[in-house]
């Protein structure tokens, strides 16, 4: 009886075929465990708790799908110098005040109804306001002592008792230290006396220097009639 080749016992090839599927998952589940660990060192790298250097105003967290939003920007802003005053440029030592008029004397009225106007230019009581004009009296209501308030772009200043004939250096240092607020009622009493700047701006329109007033009030009667004694100085251009 002859022998032959013995056929291979049946399910031999399949588990061998089974055999080589698992190796090459094996393999191809090796190689992506080590690809996700590349990609999970790298998002390490890139991870939102990184801690920006000191003085690195450029990081911020990344929010998914945009960039990091801008931080607001706070800056302080300086402080800017307040404007220097109509007669603050006329407070050098070296500066010269050339007399116009002195001893001039107005007499403006007013009554509840009308306020009276100076004009301390040339100078002069207005009836009707104009822009020439650097102060305006008026009465006010619950008294019966007319008030003066300084109109636009002039600048003055009440003078203290203890200084009785203040010169233009010391109405420019009193105007400095201590000027009256704008559109101020001061009450025009006996014997006060004010320092007065007028408008520079209205002084160059009338092709004139600015001119520093001292207002000095020596009477007041009863029905509000104000004696008012001026005199004045051209200011240094």
């Amino acid at each position: 009886m002859s022998t032959g080749p013995v056929p291979a016992a049946p399910g031999k090839g399949t588990a061998r075929l089974a055999l080589l599927v698992a190796a090459v998952s094996l393999v191809v589940a090796l190689v992506a465990a080590g690809v996700a660990g590349v990609a999970l060192v790298r998002s390490g790298d890139e991870s939102p708790d990184t801690v920006a250097a000191p003085g690195d105003g450029a990081s911020a967290q990344a929010t998914a799908g945009g960039d990091a939003p801008a931080a607001p920007a706070t800056t302080a802003a300086a402080a800017e110098p307040s404007p220097t005053g109509t007669v603050l440029g006329v407070l050098s030592p070296q500066a010269v005040y050339t007399q116009v008029y002195k001893d001039q004397e107005l007499i403006p009225q007013v009554t509840r109804g009308a306020s009276a106007y100076l004009d301390l230019n040339e100078p002069r009581v207005v009836q009707q306001g104009s822009d020439k004009d650097d102060a305006r009296l008026e009465l006010p209501y619950n008294s019966t002592v007319p008030v003066i308030i300084l109109l636009d772009g002039v600048e003055g200043a009440v003078v203290p008792e203890n200084i009785k004939d203040p010169q233009p250096e010391d109405c420019a240092d009193l105007i400095r230290k201590s000027p009256v607020p704008p559109r101020a009622e001061t009450a025009a009493q006996r014997e006060l006396i004010m320092c007065v700047a007028t408008s520079q701006e209205q002084a160059a329109a009338i092709g004139q220097r600015q001119r520093m007033v001292v207002l000095h009030v020596i009477a007041l009667s009863s029905n509000a009639k104000v004696s008012i004694q001026l005199k004045a100085w051209e200011a240094p251009s």
